[in-house]
């Protein structure tokens, strides 16, 4: 992992050549120069200090505050002749960047003689946090002190740093400064309900205290504080031509009490990223009263804490012992984030602006002498534009090496370490620009950013301290030859401060040799869609990417039996193994791909493989291209018979025909059966089943059995039925099957009589008449001969038809008409029991 933070120099800075430089000189002790010591401010103007809770004292500075900045260079070992270094003072931001420099040369320097370098500064912005619950000071703009000498080889001791807090303000509560542009205090009474100040307040200057020779209080020495007050001790400062200007807003209630212009000094929030205050107290107040830091805003309503935010100093519980100063302290945010319905309340303060100072708040009871308070001081971190950016990579360290037509991913964590959002571009490129054509750039840079991939990048706005993946790929082109290469990431200021290069990350790239190959089809995954012994093409380009000759055998294998492949030029002529490519040579060719002639639906997969047998180690690249195919479900079904054409007579004596149902199909398939044609009613045809039972595919059989009836009496003519067979699933998919009857001339007849249950007296002459009902079954008009079979005892003739020759014949009856033949009859003497007379009508069209 490598971890990079660019700092930039505002100032140039002659230290870029110090490693150099160092490791070419001659060094030893007696070149060892060291950098002793750094001292902030001077016997009449020193830094001020704070006191740790450990007892230990740091320097600290506020902004606008000028300082001397000195530092001491000594030179080491017990050399006589003297040398100059040159020295620098740098004020580094904790973020990492510079915010100003400045460098000297060193008088002529023996062996353990020292000298003095200065440098006045004045800091313009803040760098402090202060520990609420312990008082300890932390933070600070980095005050970095360095020597330079060429022959100086011992390093370790060349720089040397301290951290400075920076306060944004402090006041030694000596009293109001009367001097114009001056920040200062002042007292005066405001409504608690929020509006201007009417009078002057209770605050007053009283002698003594922690620092200064003043400080504050709330009450006149002697006496106790008024009641029903609401006073603040506001920072402010008198304007000199009457104008607030953009750090300061006209107090018209103050302005009318003093009769001169009074400037609220405003505490803007946006600027600054924390804040805390301090003071110092002692005292006691009476139930129900208070003294408090305050933030104001509005009309300053003391009901409303987004207007009025306080804390009193009863938090901190002070001292009530005259004169036991007892320090306190308040972070603002903690009380702003917890008022509720706040939008966002971890913007800090809301964003709003602010006038800063002390209320003194008292009910109309009870009161004493109240507060006193002293050394005023505002902490805090300004929200500074500049930044830096943590780059932390995963390039190993000794860079990257591959074969060509490879493609190497880096990805890095780039952290903002500023305080608002930072736009960075991504760089990047490689030592050899014949892989930086715009046209097939070989780098690929991927960010939060959706719609830009190709160096310079621009990532979206990255937050204070927010962390993003940023993911930079290189593409070695195919038969790339063996080469050492530097390749180089590197983020830019794409803001509107444009402060340069931000972090680079520069890692060497071998490529290796090697045999390699690449197969690749522009067709989606599933290649094709083939039927059953179908063939299709499928285009193949295989590309020599390694940067050796190589002879490639393609080999083609299925997921299922029976299917095969053949690779073709682009003409359709077979090209056989082995295939020669030189380095980064290109062949488009085709897969020739047959289906098995009894493939079953669904998916089948290949792969068509490229191996190299003469080049004695294993390819790299893609050398398998695998794709599915698809095979649909083929339906289709026939129907046959030993027969398809019936002659039959129309005598109602039932035909029944056997069929076969075949699935031709590659899938199992069930079968709906049903009748077609116009004459399936008349020849009352049926079928033993409404469906088949699930066939198997591919040749798959069931019976189909069909009952013709033969109707008595149709009429002699051609007739056919259809039988059809429905796919289930797939009404379109159907086979017909037809049936062919021919009726025939049919003769038939029918006889019938009139039953009776009479005596006859035998021997009489009375005759009976007897008819009989000749019917006409046939399926065409016919006559009928009629003839008697006359039992013993019994005389009997016909008497119509009157027989003609002894013939006796009906008239012409049609198809399914009758006609009444009569017989006379009596018995002759003798005659007993029953008898039975017989009528047989025979067809004249067919006698038999």
């Amino acid at each position: 992992m490598l971890l990079i933070a660019l700092m930039v120099f505002q100032t140039a800075s002659l230290l870029v050549l110090d490693s150099a430089e160092a490791a070419s000189g001659r060094g030893g002790p007696n070149d060892d120069f060291r950098v002793t010591k750094i001292t902030l401010g001077n016997a009449s103007d020193p830094a001020n200090e704070w006191v740790q809770s450990d007892q230990s004292v740091i320097d600290y500075l506020v902004m606008g505050q000028e300082i001397e900045i000195t530092v001491e260079v000594q030179r080491l070992g017990n050399q006589f002749t003297g040398r100059t270094a040159m020295g620098m003072i740098e004020i580094v931001h904790p973020i990492g960047y510079v915010i100003e420099s400045y460098n000297w040369t060193t008088a002529e320097l023996v062996g353990q003689q020292k000298s003095e370098g200065s440098y006045v500064w004045m800091p313009m912005i803040a760098h402090s946090i202060l520990n609420t619950t312990t008082n300890d000071l932390t933070g600070g703009l980095i005050v970095r002190a360095s020597v330079l000498y060429s022959g100086d080889t011992l390093n370790d001791n060349d720089v040397l740093e301290q951290a400075v807090p920076i306060a944004i303000m402090k006041d030694k509560f000596d009293g109001t400064t009367l001097a114009a542009e001056t920040p200062t205090f002042i007292s005066g009474r405001y409504p608690p309900g929020g509006g201007d100040a009417t009078g002057s307040g209770s605050w007053q200057t009283d002698t003594g205290g922690p620092e200064g020779t003043d400080h504050w209080r709330h009450s006149a020495p002697g006496a106790d504080y008024p009641s029903g007050a609401h006073d603040r001790l506001l920072h402010m400062f008198f304007p000199s031509g009457g104008q607030c200007g953009a750090i300061g807003q006209l107090d018209a209630g103050l302005t009318n009490t003093y009769q001169f212009p009074v400037c609220r000094k405003i505490f803007f929030s946006g600027e600054f990223i924390s804040t805390q205050f301090y003071a110092q107290t002692w005292g006691s107040l009476a139930a129900g009263d208070n003294v408090a830091f305050e933030l104001w805003r509005g009309s300053g309503n003391y009901n409303d804490k987004t207007e009025s935010l306080v804390w009193n100093f009863s938090n901190g519980a002070p001292s009530p012992a005259s004169g036991q100063w007892t320090n306190i302290s308040w972070d603002p945010q903690t009380d702003w984030a917890q008022i509720p319905g706040l939008s966002n309340p971890d913007l800090f303060l809301g964003g709003n602006s602010y006038s800063i100072g002390l209320l003194f708040h008292s009910d109309n009871s009870g009161a004493s002498e109240g507060m006193h308070v002293d050394d005023f001081i505002q902490f805090g971190v300004s929200k500074v534009a500049d930044y830096t950016l943590d780059v932390d990579c995963d390039n190993p360290e000794a860079g990257f090496s591959s074969p060509p037509s490879n493609t190497i991913a880096l990805h890095c964590l780039v952290t903002n370490n500023g305080y608002s959002g930072a736009t960075v571009s991504v760089y990047s490129n490689v030592t050899n620009l014949t892989w930086m054509d715009p046209a097939f750039p070989s780098i690929r840079i991927e960010t939060s950013n959706p719609n830009d991939f190709f160096s310079p990048v621009i990532i979206p706005s990255i937050g204070a301290g927010q962390t993003v993946d940023v993911y930079v790929n290189i593409s070695i082109p195919a038969g790339a030859e063996v080469q050492q290469q530097t390749w180089q990431v590197w983020f830019k200021d794409s803001g509107g401060a444009n402060s340069g290069e931000k972090g680079r990350v520069s890692m060497n790239l071998a490529v290796t040799e090697q045999f390699g190959v690449s197969l690749t089809s522009q067709t989606p995954l599933l290649a094709d869609t083939l039927m059953p012994s179908e063939s299709g093409l499928i285009p193949v380009r295989l590309q020599n990417v390694g940067n050796r000759d190589a002879a490639y055998n393609l080999v083609t294998t299925f997921s299922e039996d029976g299917w095969s492949a053949v690779v073709e030029d682009e003409t359709g002529v077979s090209v056989p193994n082995p295939i020669v490519l030189g380095k980064a040579e290109v062949t488009n060719l085709f897969l020739n791909v047959t289906a098995d002639s009894l493939a079953t639906p669904g998916i089948v997969s290949f792969n068509l493989r490229a191996t190299c047998p003469s080049c004695g180690t294993s390819l790299f690249g893609a050398d398998i291209l695998g794709r599915n195919i698809e095979v649909p479900i083929l339906r289709q079904a026939s129907i046959s018979a030993d027969q398809n054409t019936y002659q039959s007579a129309a005598d109602g004596v039932p035909e029944t025909v056997y069929m076969s149902l075949f699935n031709l199909g590659n899938d199992d398939e069930q079968y709906a059966l049903s009748l077609g044609g116009p004459h399936q009613y008349i020849l009352g045809a049926q079928l033993a089943g409404e469906t088949t039972a699930i066939l198997d595919a591919w040749d798959g059989e069931t019976t189909l059995i069909l009952t013709l009836p033969m109707p008595v009496g149709l009429s002699p003519a051609p007739y056919y039925v259809d039988v059809i067979a429905t796919n289930v699933d797939d009404s379109s998919v159907s086979v017909t099957y037809r049936i062919n009857v021919e009726i025939l001339d049919t003769a038939a007849v029918g006889v019938s009589d009139e039953s009776s249950d009479q005596s006859f007296l035998p021997g009489s002459m009375d005759t009976t008449d007897r008819s009989f009902e000749i019917t006409n079954y046939g399926n065409s008009e016919d006559r009928f001969t009629i003839t008697l079979d006359i039992p013993e005892g019994m005389v009997a003739e016909l008497i119509d038809p009157v027989p003609i020759g002894g013939v006796a014949t009906t008239p012409v009856i049609q198809t399914g008409e009758s006609w009444e033949a009569k017989v006379r009859f009596r018995f002759l003497t003798g005659a007993d029991g029953s008898r039975t007379l017989g009528l047989t009508a025979t067809s004249v069209n067919d006698p038999t």
